[in-house]
């Protein structure tokens, strides 16, 4: 039982970071916010900080790193054909997830680069994606390679556009184009009413 509550008065204290470190962070660029200024708002003391992270960058990627495994569990809930074959359902849910978590991935995005912090998320997804494929499959040639960066990048282009659309579209819609551009391209994506 003592445990359970630690758990939970941790989860507590991380959930008033994060939400003084959003709030903070829409003021004021995140390398010029202070530890003290963030306990101050979160209303914890410099030390209980301290016993978490080390400072606003440690806050960061603990967020990245979270958003990565939730991404990656929902890459893992689908076997690499069903992946594959239902490519559309699974950017649906992640759309949805980056919905959900907009507040953290606008954070992300104002306190990192894109491609950093978007591309582990994707890479989440894409690298269990392509386990349905033959192993005969060179995925270190110049094709592939190419191939992977690009819808990477295109992946993340549109995250980002829907972001500073203030989400405008729905998850759904925005995942259904994304879905059609990776697997039919330019051509598909024009199809997508």
């Amino acid at each position: 039982m003592e445990r359970e509550t630690t758990d939970k008065r941790t989860e507590k204290t991380k959930a008033s970071i994060l939400q003084a470190l959003i709030s903070l962070s829409k003021k004021k660029e995140i390398n010029e916010i202070s530890i003290r200024e963030l306990t101050e708002a979160a209303h914890i003391h410099r030390n209980t900080f301290y016993l978490h992270y080390t400072d606003v960058y440690s806050v960061l990627s603990e967020i990245e790193e979270n958003m990565c495994r939730d991404i990656k569990h929902m890459a893992e809930k689908y076997t690499p054909d069903e992946l594959r074959d239902h490519v559309g359902d699974v950017t649906a849910e992640a759309f949805r997830y980056l919905y959900e978590q907009r507040e953290s991935c606008i954070l992300l995005l104002r306190a990192r680069s894109m491609v950093s912090s978007g591309k582990n998320l994707l890479e989440s997804i894409f690298e269990r994606y392509l386990t349905a494929y033959p192993k005969s499959f060179d995925r270190n040639s110049l094709e592939f390679q190419v191939q992977f960066q690009y819808c990477t990048a295109g992946a993340l282009g549109i995250v980002r556009y829907w972001f500073e659309q203030d989400f405008t579209q729905s998850p759904e819609r925005m995942a259904a184009l994304t879905g059609q551009l990776l697997i039919k391209g330019i051509q598909g994506a024009t199809q997508v009413s």
